[in-house]
């Protein structure tokens, strides 16, 4: 699961990174979006109870960036 977290983090541009640490550091109590990026994300040591959760959170902002973009095209 944490390959596939990985993944997800990869796929998703500044803004959505950015959004998706906010909600990790909020959602997890954590207070260094540093520490969850470099040791969680990119080091792939994600606290086993977490990695479901963080997976919903990541399909879910990778919906809306998905939209956003396809918005994007359609004004063009």
């Amino acid at each position: 699961m944490t390959t596939n977290i990985k993944s997800m983090f990869s796929k998703m541009n500044d803004e959505t990174r950015e959004e998706a640490l906010h909600i990790l550091m909020a959602e997890f109590g954590i207070d260094n979006k540093r520490y969850i990026k470099n040791n969680w994300l990119i080091g792939g040591r994600i606290p086993e109870d977490y990695q479901e959760n963080i997976v919903n959170i990541f399909q879910n902002l990778l919906r809306v960036q998905h939209l956003k973009i396809m918005q994007i095209k359609v004004q063009l």
